[in-house]
């Protein structure tokens, strides 16, 4: 009997440490809000591209059992003439390659949005692909396999755009 209190007080303990963070983080710079916790990360990095320098921020919050991450990338006005569908792939592609993931499902949501389940060793994972504008937003949960999935799905529900994109691409930096 005892461990059965155990476990009750220990889930509820649980329940309302995850409640308790989950206000929304906002990033002003990404112009998004998600349910992330105050422990997440902030990192840029640079690539080179036939179309110019692309810059990408990505907020990681590491957990118990699984990764939320939120990533976004403003791309040059040239990398949209290759069209929605190469920059998604070529997306989907990236992140297949950074986890040594296998895709499960790819699916078209509308215009602006793609969604891939994939699995991972030792996990599983979702992500949304979402364009706005010239701005690709990424938004991943990769869980152990032991781990319920709706935690998952109450992160990736809770993105939000807060302000929308600049009506134009980022102008291109001088040599």
């Amino acid at each position: 009997m005892a461990n059965l209190r155990w476990n009750g007080c220990l889930s509820a303990l649980l329940w309302f440490t995850t409640v308790a963070w989950a206000e929304p983080y906002i990033s002003p710079e990404g112009r998004f809000s998600a349910e992330l916790s105050p422990a997440t990360t902030c990192s840029t990095s640079q690539s080179e591209s036939p179309v110019g320098d692309i810059v990408t921020t990505v907020y990681l919050d590491k957990q118990p059992g699984r990764f939320l991450t939120v990533s976004f990338t403003d791309l040059p006005k040239l990398a949209l003439l290759a069209g929605r569908d190469r920059i998604f792939d070529e997306a989907r592609d990236g992140m297949l390659q950074q986890c040594a993931g296998t895709q499960t499902s790819w699916q078209r949501q509308d215009s602006q949005t793609r969604r891939l389940l994939y699995t991972a060793p030792g996990h599983r994972g979702e992500t949304i692909f979402r364009l706005e504008k010239y701005r690709l937003y990424v938004i991943d949960v990769r869980s152990e396999i032991s781990l319920k999935p709706a935690l998952d799905s109450q992160f990736l529900q809770s993105f939000k755009i807060i302000s929308p994109p600049a009506a134009s691409a980022p102008a291109p930096k001088e040599p």
